[in-house]
């Protein structure tokens, strides 16, 4: 049998061929055969996730749309090693945390390279890695790909935790057109047919509204247009939802060795925060909002094209040459009263409110080139290639004052940094592909430069700051027997200073991480698939927002176990439990002064267990999927009893189950009707968060029961 050669997760960037979705190189390797590797794993039978040498998982686009989910981050609630705390129910504001690290602060997810189609979905990819706008709708979503081991080379900075690859719908070969509607109907409080203030059920009601229209026009042209909009109530009071979606995608295959390929993308955003709540009003009502006055909202323009040239053959030399340039320019903003730093305890307006806004636009170029070499005992699979990268912030912080109607800027600042990032990695395959050993390097030249105005004096000071790191790997591969593949790998990577940090001071604000990864996936053809793998995470000089008075030293360890089962055709199990250790590794205090060595890490579950299944009887689908989180501390103190300020004390564990029925109602020739009815958090888990963006204190209540109703025509 033909021995795929690996492209190690270490060895190349992700910024490549953004804008179709199918035609990823980024995330897949190169195959050293006729074929072309110009496709994404599509789910965990592909090739590309049996062969990897390392932690990946795929949410395939059946698992995606059967299986009970709402939003993309409920989907990747089924990911071993990522935890996600769901406070919206919209997936507006995704709170993403990956193998122990990224809960603390205002948890926005800032410990993966989160991506789409492979191009980053941060504001600023490098110095405001927040999820505070996340341009992705779930109606638009294909299939999710991601990587838990050995990326950093590949991907740039930030990749410690993993690489999240949110994949888009590609254009279709033949011209289709798809209109559909979901309408999720949210429960009120629970515990009783009625309210217990008297008022009877009622249901808030979020509708998602999805067109698309696209195909090859004839065999060098294709062009798809999707709309997909998301209004209406969360499942809190007053949760008043509006999202906007629109992507333009297009090709132009000049021949069989050319094309090119781009994307336009506006995606807007307004939601209600209502905050968090005392724990007498989450006793009372869960689901009441204190804080009707507060919201947060975006806008996000997003473009990228890349050209592509096919050369050689990959059974001797050949491969592919790339040059991508993308663009986006985001503004976002947060608006808060003058009471979010507290419990809200009543509707009194408060005396003042501030609208956070950033504004980023960013401007980036990649050539790259993946290059096979087969000279028949040694095969070699070389990545090489550069990146350019400039962010313009504009920072602004207008608070207006009530009684007065004073608007004010206190300190508005305007950051223009610029990011230069050269990468080389070379794959060695001996044995016909029993041994794989990736060496990698990454360099990146890090050009801060920031103007500072007060408002007060109309003084605007400058400051520069240069900063340079190097990212080495190295990926190990070993495949004794055909379907068993052993690896071992190593990665450095780094969290750049954020918006907050950069001040051209001698401090270093730069977080190291060194990551090392070993295991194992046994696979049996398309009917089982089993991953297991301990994964270490060291940290230095990392900064856990309140919790510590400087920066500290962090190590994360644990184990990962995945496994498919499809006993027949039509059924496939999903199980994986992830156990996680991350704690404090120096001798470091808190701000009054308590050793805080040996501690948990705040908001991680120490124990995590997946669970989800597919059956198909003819045209009828059912789909099940749940998920378990531990009880996790919420300060550093690792106190377990609830404080009076909540600002302490363990969360409490929560297990939830999901469940959907799905069909094809009709179907003549092209066109079909598809129809579904899911409920999630059947059994109505009542639990809370903490800490979450401008909520520090309270309890912050997760999504009740809900039932969604769904219809797609397709034609």
């Amino acid at each position: 049998m033909k021995i795929r050669l690996m492209l190690l997760a270490s060895l190349s960037l992700a910024f490549v061929n953004a804008q179709d979705s199918t035609k990823d190189y980024t995330l897949q390797k190169i195959e050293a055969s006729a074929e072309r590797a110009d496709s994404a794993p599509e789910s965990w039978n592909s090739e590309e996730v049996k062969n990897y040498t390392g932690s990946r998982t795929v949410i395939s686009n059946k698992q995606l749309k059967q299986a009970a989910n709402q939003t993309v981050d409920e989907a990747l609630q089924n990911i071993p090693g990522v935890q996600i705390r769901d406070f919206s129910g919209t997936g507006v504001l995704p709170k993403i945390s990956f193998r122990g690290f990224g809960g603390a602060g205002n948890g926005h997810s800032n410990t993966g390279m989160i991506l789409l189609d492979g191009v980053p979905v941060y504001g600023g990819p490098y110095s405001n890695l927040e999820l505070a706008i996340f341009p992705v709708t779930f109606e638009a979503v294909d299939r999710i790909d991601v990587i838990k081991g050995g990326a950093s080379v590949q991907y740039g900075p930030n990749t410690f935790g993993g690489v999240i690859n949110i994949i888009t719908k590609d254009i279709p070969n033949e011209w289709q057109n798809q209109i559909s509607e979901r309408i999720t109907f949210w429960g009120k409080d629970t515990g009783s047919t009625f309210r217990k203030n008297g008022e009877p059920v009622a249901n808030n009601m979020l509708y998602d509204t999805y067109l698309k229209t696209g195909g090859m026009i004839n065999d060098h042209f294709g062009i798809q247009a999707e709309a997909n909009y998301v209004g209406g109530q969360s499942f809190r009071e007053s949760s008043d939802t509006q999202v906007q979606n629109y992507m333009l995608k297009g090709i132009y295959k000049i021949n069989a060795e050319n094309n090119i390929k781009m994307y336009y993308q506006y995606y807007s955003y307004f939601a209600k925060t209502p905050g968090s709540l005392s724990a007498e009003d989450y006793a009372i009502d869960r689901f009441q909002n204190r804080r009707q006055d507060e919201s947060s909202d975006g806008v996000a323009k997003r473009f990228g094209v890349t050209y592509t040239n096919y050369f050689g053959d990959t059974d001797q030399i050949g491969g592919n040459f790339t040059f991508t340039y993308f663009n986006h320019d985001m503004t976002r903003n947060f608006t808060v009263n003058d009471r979010y730093n507290t419990i809200a305890t009543g509707y009194d307006k408060s005396s003042s409110a501030t609208d956070n806004i950033r504004r980023f636009v960013v401007n980036g170029v990649e050539p790259k080139l993946n290059m096979s070499i087969n000279s028949g005992v040694l095969k070699q699979n070389i990545i090489a290639g550069a990146r350019f990268l400039t962010e313009d912030i504009y920072g602004h912080g207008y608070k207006t004052t009530y009684a007065t109607g004073i608007l004010e800027d206190p300190k508005p600042y305007v950051l223009r940094n610029n990011y230069t990032a050269l990468y080389l990695s070379d794959e060695f395959s001996f044995l016909e592909g029993m041994l794989s050993i990736t060496p990698g390097l990454r360099y990146e030249l890090l050009n801060y430069t920031k103007d500072l105005t007060v408002k007060a004096t109309e003084k605007t000071t400058t400051t520069h700051r240069l900063d340079n790191q190097f990212n080495p790997a190295i990926n190990i591969g070993f495949k004794p027997i055909k379907d068993l593949i052993l690896y071992a790998n190593y990665t450095r990577s780094f969290l750049p200073a954020q918006t907050g940090d950069i001040d051209g001071t001698d401090k270093n604000y730069v977080t190291n991480f060194q990551t090392l990864e070993g295991g194992g996936r046994y696979a049996i053809n398309e009917m089982f698939s089993m991953n297991a793998n301990y994964f270490a995470i060291f940290a230095d000089n990392y900064k856990i927002g309140k919790f510590a008075t400087e920066p500290v030293s962090a190590i994360s360890q644990g184990v990962e176990l995945e496994a498919y089962y499809s006993p027949i055709e039509n059924l496939t199990f999903h199980a994986a439990y992830t156990y996680t250790n991350a704690v404090i590794a120096n001798d470091k205090q808190t701000k009054s002064g308590v050793a805080i060595k040996g501690k948990e890490l705040p908001y991680v579950s120490p124990h995590q267990f997946v669970l989800d299944g597919i059956y198909t009887i003819g045209k009828t689908n059912f789909g099940v999927s749940s998920y378990f989180y531990s009880s996790s501390y919420t300060d550093i103190l690792n106190t377990v009893d609830e404080n009076t300020a909540l600002t302490a004390g363990k969360l409490p564990w929560y297990w939830v189950w999901n469940a959907q029925v799905s069909r094809t109602l009709w179907k003549s020739g092209r066109q079909s009707i598809q129809g579904s009815l899911a409920m999630n958090n059947i059994f109505n888990m009542k639990y809370y968060f903490r800490g979450i963006g401008v909520s520090p204190a309270g309890r912050q209540p997760a999504p009740g029961r809900s039932v969604s109703v769904y219809v797609s025509y397709n034609f």
